[in-house]
């Protein structure tokens, strides 16, 4: 038997010497921390216990509680300490049953390791064994972080930092005396810590290690008595969880880990509570879930991240769902890198006037949130009221594929398929994006126009870069200009992004935005706001030189509300959120890519050399490209200015000669609605041979375009209404549809009409032998 007893001994300290630091494989819980070192939440390990990773220090508290109560030698023997064995046995012989042991801290942190077996001689042996090899692996500090990192607490909290967390809500280092000395006294008898029993034992442990630190000076009389007075911890409580979704996303890829983020608590708490408020007073049309990022501009670190409501738990309300990294329909809120990339590459001006009239491409007919067209917009103006059918045409100049193209290297991850899968709904909420895609893509734009002036007029590709949720190095020094890590090529130039800018922060809000009045009073932000096809998804972004917000509002599930609104519901968390931050100046203008450019007051195009209304203004230096004017031209009016005229019917001398403002009559035609200014030429004089000139243009259908029959209440197919323009006000029109006549329009020309399905020729004629042909297909 004896021999046995030595073999397995051996063993047994084999073993130990032959993985001597991986004497706890147990997994952790994992842990969130924010930039101030707050734990921000926690998960559960997978065996179910509160474990918490090892710290690299231990609050001096506890240790002089926990060696005073166990182990007062501790720093003085070499693993066990033969005088305490000593003593506990004189007192067990005595009391004819063991009433103390004299296992020291290291001798306890081997029976720990060991699955805290049955207490035999034979284990009492191979733990003194345990101990004497493990103070020659470990310092004494390494030891009793051990011990206090895996003692048992009670229940399934194991460690000091669970213990502080579960029972006094608190970190471990901000714990009093009193709470110090009951969880040095818990490991020696875990099941005291049960509300409801044996508190009275518990109480007493711990009054008298407070009584024993009172005796040996650590304690004075005063603190003494004030730590006898504190309660004992009631039932456990809930650990942090202020950035749960947060916890979930990164937890996932550094499970059992203490992970620091770059979040700050105080942040992410008024963030959260600003998201939940919302989503109460939302729930009542049936929204249920938010989001919200707040973001350093300079560094690209997340400094809060609300993945959702919290305030409830109701899977069935997709609470669990972090809306941050789930891929929604965008909406309008990709508009302004549209227009910014035009501006870059120089294929406008940002007055340029856009057609705004009906269109049709191949069956996608976009409109304007409020159904209207305006005929013809300046780009910047679009972008401010986001209006969808100008954007529409840009796109179309812009080419969907090379538009895609720009985004991916913006940073935009969820433009899975192709050029034709998309199409011109592109720009319209066609693609799905991430808030936390989309904040970052802001965010860099930002980034690069605030680093313009420090490059000296250079780039450095790397400030076109993702959001990240850990500390980011915010000292990296601003690159020399002769560095080779800068460019003079870069995706977006800053001009391009300073006009783009400035057109976010304008006050001219979408026709669905009608409260963009209520934060007129607000920091200058350059801020965007979204809405998807039916009501599904909300969101507004916004940007300074210092902070990028992003929002998102809807539901989890997709399904649709009436009345939800970027502007209406996502804007006021944006700016609510901004006026958590403090201000700080706006951007520079980057004037070394401007220079002075005559432009023409009424179009915005380069001013030609007939344009009456000139304003000499800083642009972009890539406009320079740009076409002049197209829409002034020189009119030959009569003596009294009424009528046009030409040298068939008046002597030249009495001719006016004059430049005139002049759309295309289809642009005209809504135009002059909205342009009370807007002066429609002259009719041309009786007798006066006709201008040679596009007379006629079809408002609807547009040529080629693909139609589809609209169905009425009853079931059976509705008319088509048919719309045209004319250059002249007094031309009668007069419609053909394939061999067929349909009827004359004056003034106002459109004409209903009805089309079978099939391929059709529409031609118009005027009174003054003009026509017009189109084809388009009824589907």
């Amino acid at each position: 038997m004896i021999h046995l007893f030595f073999i397995k001994l051996l063993i047994e300290v084999i073993m130990y010497l032959a993985a001597p630091r991986t004497i706890f494989p147990e997994s952790c819980s994992t842990l969130l921390y924010s930039s101030e070192g707050q734990l921000l939440g926690a998960r559960i390990a997978p065996d179910g216990q509160w474990r918490f990773p090892p710290a690299d220090t231990i609050p001096d508290k506890f240790v002089t509680c926990l060696l005073t109560y166990e182990d007062k030698r501790f720093y003085r023997h070499p693993g066990i300490d033969p005088i305490a064995i000593v003593r506990a046995a004189r007192l067990n012989l005595t009391a004819r049953r063991v009433v103390s042991g004299g296992s020291t801290v290291t001798m306890q942190l081997a029976r720990i390791a060991r699955g805290n077996r049955n207490r035999t001689l034979y284990e009492k042996v191979v733990e003194t064994a345990w101990a004497l090899l493990l103070e020659t692996a470990y310092s004494k500090d390494k030891i009793l972080n051990l011990y206090a990192s895996h003692a048992p607490f009670g229940g399934n909290v194991v460690g000091i930092e669970a213990a502080a967390w579960r029972y006094f809500g608190r970190n471990a280092a901000e714990l009093s005396w009193a709470e110090n000395a009951t969880l040095a006294v818990l490991p020696n008898s875990p099941a005291l810590i049960h509300p409801g029993r044996n508190r009275e034992k518990l109480k007493a442990k711990r009054d008298k290690l407070l009584a024993s630190l009172k005796k040996s000076g650590v304690l004075d009389e005063t603190t003494y008595e004030l730590a006898c007075m504190e309660p004992l911890p009631e039932a456990p409580v809930p650990l942090p969880d202020e950035a749960p979704h947060l916890l979930e996303r990164l937890a996932a890829d550094a499970p059992g880990t203490r992970i620091t983020t770059s979040v700050r608590q105080m942040l992410q708490r008024q963030a959260q509570a600003i998201v939940n408020r919302y989503a109460r007073d939302y729930s009542s049309n049936y929204i249920h879930n938010l989001a919200a990022l707040v973001t350093d501009t300079e560094t690209g670190e997340v400094l809060a991240y609300a993945g959702n409501v919290t305030f409830r738990a109701d899977a069935r309300k997709g609470n669990q769902v972090d809306i941050i990294t789930s891929p929604r329909s965008t909406g309008s809120i990709l508009k302004p890198f549209l227009y910014a990339a035009m501006l870059h590459d120089g294929l406008l001006l940002p007055g340029t006037l856009v057609s705004d009239v009906p269109l049709n491409i191949n069956g996608f007919t976009p409109q304007n949130y409020n159904k209207t067209f305006y005929g013809a917009v300046p780009a910047h103006r679009a972008i401010e009221r986001s209006l969808n059918v100008p954007l529409v045409r840009m796109l179309s100049q812009y080419n969907t594929g090379r538009f895609m193209s720009l985004l991916k290297k913006a940073g935009m991850t969820t433009l899975r398929f192709s050029e034709e899968h998309y199409g011109a709904s592109l720009i319209l909420g066609g693609a799905e994006g991430t808030l936390w895609d989309l904040t970052g893509m802001y965010a860099s734009l930002a980034r690069t126009l605030s680093h313009y002036r420090p490059y000296n007029g250079r780039y450095n590709p790397a400030d076109i870069h993702p959001l990240t949720p850990f500390p980011a190095h915010a000292d990296t020094p601003i690159l020399s200009v002769a560095d080779k890590r800068l460019t003079d090529r870069p995706l977006l130039s800053a001009a391009s992004i300073w006009f783009t800018f400035e057109a976010m922060s304008a006050l001219n809000r979408p026709e669905e935005e009608a409260d963009w009045q209520q934060f007129e009073s607000m920091k200058q932000v350059a801020w965007k706001t979204g809405t998807s096809y039916g009501g599904r998804d909300a969101w507004a972004i916004g940007t300074t030189p210092r902070y990028t917000v992003g929002v998102w509002v809807g539901n989890a599930s997709g399904e649709g509300r009436p009345g939800l609104t970027g502007v209406g519901n996502a804007a006021p968390v944006l700016f609510d959120l901004f006026s958590l931050l403090p201000g700080g100046n706006w951007f520079d203008m980057p004037y070394d890519e401007l220079e002075p450019m005559a432009v023409c007051r009424l179009s915005g195009h380069k001013a030609s050399a007939i344009c009456d209304q000139v304003d000499t203004l800083y642009m972009p230096r890539s406009g320079n490209g740009t076409a002049v004017c197209p829409y002034h031209r020189l009119v030959h009016l009569s003596a009294d200015g009424r009528f046009r005229v030409n040298s068939s019917c008046e002597s030249v001398d009495r001719m006016i000669t004059r430049s005139w403002f002049v759309l295309p009559p289809s642009q005209e035609y809504y135009y002059r609605n909205y342009h009370i200014d807007y002066a429609p030429l002259p009719p041309v004089k009786p007798g006066c041979a006709p201008e040679q000139s596009r007379q006629i243009e079809l408002i609807y259908p547009e040529h080629n375009a693909i139609l589809y029959l609209p169905k009425g209440f009853s079931g059976k197919p509705e008319k088509f209404i048919f719309k045209a323009a004319h250059a002249r006000p007094d031309a009668t029109l007069y419609w053909h549809l394939d061999a067929t006549y349909l009827g004359e329009t004056t003034g106002n020309h459109q004409i209903a009409c009805q089309a079978d399905p099939g391929k059709h020729l529409l031609t118009l004629i005027d009174n003054f032998g003009n026509q017009r042909k189109i084809l388009f297909e009824v589907k």
